[in-house]
């Protein structure tokens, strides 16, 4: 029988799991914006100030993307290691 702290940790590593899937939502929906706009065709710019803009928007979209990816990989790193620790201790308690 799970005890109170058990069921707390695994209420707890449930919690984790859906931000990892709220993160990985973001990320998926980020990565499909990109793609969407590269897979269109650029509206023709009027002058070198749109093209150099619609430049500075795409780059702070990447900018944006690359820290949500490590931060999704931190957070893959942190959940699998909670995840490993707990499936050993219920592993050691089933042993004993």
């Amino acid at each position: 029988m799970m005890g109170a702290r058990a069921i707390q940790a695994t209420m707890e590593r449930a919690m984790e799991m859906s931000r990892l899937q709220d993160a990985q939502a973001k990320l998926a929906a980020a990565l499909d914006r990109l793609e969407a706009a590269l897979a269109r065709p650029p509206a023709p710019a009027r002058d070198l100030a749109d093209r150099e803009q619609r430049i500075a928007e795409l780059e702070r979209e990447l900018d944006r993307i690359s820290r949500d990816h490590m931060a999704l990989e931190g957070t893959v790193d942190h959940v699998t290691a909670r995840l490993d620790a707990a499936i050993e201790r219920l592993r050691a308690m089933v042993r004993s």
